[in-house]
């Protein structure tokens, strides 16, 4: 093999591995407040296909970005259209009392989180609809079941710099 056409080739990979490790797809967590989508006028933004986002009460300052620790309040239900609001069983909650605390865009939560929880402000309330595939998929997690559709009520108590 000639030296010229191995250089070429080593050049050619290098560009293409840069390439693909620099594009973001829509289910990365958002890293700017500035590319955070708006609600639509009943509070709606539909973040990624099978994750979607109702604004219960409005926050203040600065939004949420991926590697951020975010303190919250929350409570899980198992989604059920039937049931008022969508609440049908609850799994959890933290009770308001002690926040549960993660970092933003490093997988310590469902990927439903690490999507639905940027560009939330310290104040803010959110309800994530989030489908199996963005929640704990059809292995489930007891005693959440497999295949199971989630609402999140979710309250941002804390936003944190690292």
């Amino acid at each position: 093999m000639k030296p010229g056409y191995l250089l070429a080739t080593l050049v050619a990979i290098v560009v293409i591995v840069v390439i693909v490790a620099c594009e973001q797809t829509p289910t990365e967590p958002v890293q700017s407040a500035d590319a955070c989508p708006t609600a639509d006028d009943e509070g709606s933004i539909t973040i990624v296909p099978g994750l979607t986002a109702t604004i219960i009460a409005h926050g203040y300052g600065r939004a949420a970005v991926k590697h951020d620790y975010a303190d919250v309040h929350t409570t899980l239900w198992l989604y059920d259209e039937e049931a008022p609001g969508g609440r049908g069983t609850e799994i959890w909650t933290s009770g308001g009392e002690q926040p549960f605390q993660f970092q933003l865009g490093r997988g310590q939560v469902i990927k439903g989180w690490d999507l639905g929880v940027p560009c939330m402000r310290i104040g803010e309330t959110r309800e994530l609809i989030i489908d199996p595939v963005l929640g704990y998929g059809a292995a489930g997690k007891p005693p959440v079941p497999p295949n199971a559709r989630l609402l999140f009520n979710i309250e941002l108590v804390g936003l944190e710099t690292p």
